[in-house]
């Protein structure tokens, strides 16, 4: 059994409940609806179905009463002070996601104690700042993570599928309709890396701050573009849809998304295997950062590496 302590899991842009933390609580522990009714503790997120294998024993954030609550629910045994505290007697740490970019902080003793370690996404606010983070985690030997779920969703894995069938992808275009850039720009980015891998050598942004219109131009001569909306814009939602010279395949519906990249991570502390390279991670981030930068100097083109 894998002895889990998470982190960032209690609240999300400073309001209690973290879907994400909920998410991963929930499928190594099980969850008790009535004591999260009684306290008032909004689970959003939280599902019925197991990943079997690990368990969550150890909490620890800055909200202590959140995570007091976040124990009794998800029946996690310790609440710990620190995030020194939370990498004793684990074998890996989560940080889930708690809308902030500065969360790595809290794993940085479990990534020097070479912990196998998942930061959701994002790494980080900047390249430079994920390639700092990789570079710890390779400094101690500690296996790292981070990622989208959409990189692992069911829908992902099915456009993987169909590559061959298409002769290849010279266009892949996708629609996301889910919220402000700062969270949700990573979710179609991971998506297009889980299909495609590395390879990006510019990215243009030609949209506004509610609604990005983004190219990616791959050093193999695809061509990428991914139109990022907020709900208040477009109704939410995801359509990926992959072109080649045999033909077309589109994508709807995600499907299974936390469980799956869960037992990634499950079989990397197993392993020690990491399922993506630093060098990716921190490419992933700084296609997304690129893309914010050239918004803001108006669609300028900027180049990657």
């Amino acid at each position: 059994m894998i002895r889990i302590g998470i982190t960032a899991a209690v609240r999300f842009e400073g309001r209690l409940g973290c879907h994400h933390g909920n998410a991963f609580c929930s499928m190594f522990n099980g969850w008790d609806r009535a004591k999260a009714e009684a306290l008032g503790y909004p689970t959003n997120g939280a599902t019925d179905t197991r990943l079997e294998g690990a368990r969550v024993t150890k909490i620890h954030d800055e909200d202590r009463d959140g995570a007091e609550m976040m124990a009794q629910v998800y029946g996690v045994e310790e609440v710990c002070d620190s995030p020194e505290e939370l990498a004793e007697g684990v074998d890996a740490v989560i940080a889930a996601d708690s809308g902030e970019y500065e969360k790595a902080r809290l794993v940085l003793p479990a990534l020097e104690r070479g912990l196998p370690t998942f930061i959701d996404k994002p790494l980080a606010e900047t390249a430079e700042d994920a390639r700092r983070i990789v570079g710890l985690a390779a400094e101690h030997d500690a296996p790292l993570m981070s990622s989208s779920s959409f990189r692992w969703c069911e829908a992902a894995r099915e456009m993987r599928e169909a590559v061959s069938g298409l002769g290849g992808i010279e266009l892949l275009v996708g629609v996301s309709g889910q919220g402000q850039f700062h969270i949700y720009a990573i979710h179609p980015v991971e998506f297009v890396y889980g299909v495609m891998g590395q390879g990006t050598v510019s990215v243009v942004n030609v949209g506004a701050q509610d609604r990005d219109v983004v190219r990616l131009r791959r050093a193999d001569g695809a061509q990428v573009v991914l139109n990022m909306l907020w709900r208040e814009v477009i109704s939410g939602g995801q359509q990926f849809t992959a072109c080649g010279p045999a033909g077309w395949h589109t994508v709807a519906q995600l499907r299974a998304t936390y469980h799956p990249m869960m037992q990634a991570f499950l079989t990397m502390c197993e392993t020690g295997e990491m399922p993506i390279s630093g060098e990716e991670m921190v490419e992933v981030i700084a296609v997304v950062e690129a893309a914010r930068n050239s918004r803001e100097r108006g669609g300028a083109e900027i180049e990657i590496g």
